[in-house]
């Protein structure tokens, strides 16, 4: 099979997102070779690693998918900057992922901004963000509606989601048993690669691949 070259090339990219989505039917070493081009595991380390091809093609689909949210670039070195066009403010937010926790079917998570805005810590902008955020670890938005319980504290923003709800958590916790509440994920964003470091053990035994390719083939689609 030629290697993953483009993501965003819609023809090449929903093509190969159609044979994954085949592969996944009969998970293997074959499969894994095939996912190691997106993510990669390190089981010593009980890291996950989303490679930048990952990492650009969820900001891509976040924009699609959340309004008032329209863009969503890694920086170079650390982080994300999301430009927001809300009816009332615009604001460009360059922000980092921290900590996600589980919470019996909640996570609970933080982010830090890299550079503060002036703005209230009640706006929509914060609310709009943790949608994107929302949608990138491979949420929904139920009707359009923002996340509620967003606050801002200092330079973090803290958010309450459902943890069934994002695919890319699950699918690392899916068949991991006697999960305790407390277990955390520490995040690190840097050169367009987001590192998930569990505090449990995650391999690829334990891991769902097949959620996870489930995921990159349905975001490969064409939005309606």
């Amino acid at each position: 099979m030629p290697p993953i070259i483009v993501l965003f090339h819609r023809t090449t990219g929903l093509n190969i997102f159609n044979q994954l989505g085949k592969a996944a039917q009969h998970p293997g070493k074959f499969l894994q070779k095939q996912v190691e081009d997106y993510i990669a595991v390190h089981p010593a380390d009980h890291q996950l690693v989303l490679k930048p091809k990952t990492v650009l093609l969820l900001c891509h689909k976040a924009v699609q998918r959340v309004n008032w949210l329209t863009d969503l670039v890694p920086d170079s070195q650390i982080g994300l900057i999301a430009t927001i066009e809300h009816p009332q403010v615009k604001a460009i937010l360059h922000f980092t992922p921290e900590k996600i926790y589980l919470k019996g079917d909640l996570v609970e998570g933080q982010i830090r901004l890299l550079k503060k805005p002036d703005l209230e810590a009640t706006s929509p902008v914060y609310r709009t963000l943790i949608a994107g955020w929302n949608i990138f670890l491979g949420g929904h938005i139920p009707n359009q509606a923002l996340p509620e319980g967003v606050r801002l504290e200092g330079d973090r923003i803290y958010y309450t989601l459902p943890k069934a709800q994002l695919r890319i958590v699950d699918a690392l916790f899916h068949k991991i048993q006697k999960i305790q509440d407390g277990s955390a994920l520490n995040l690190t964003l840097e050169q367009s690669a987001l590192d998930m470091t569990s505090t449990v053990d995650i391999h690829w035994g334990a891991l769902n691949v097949r959620s996870l390719i489930q995921l990159l083939a349905a975001l490969g689609k064409k939005t309606p």
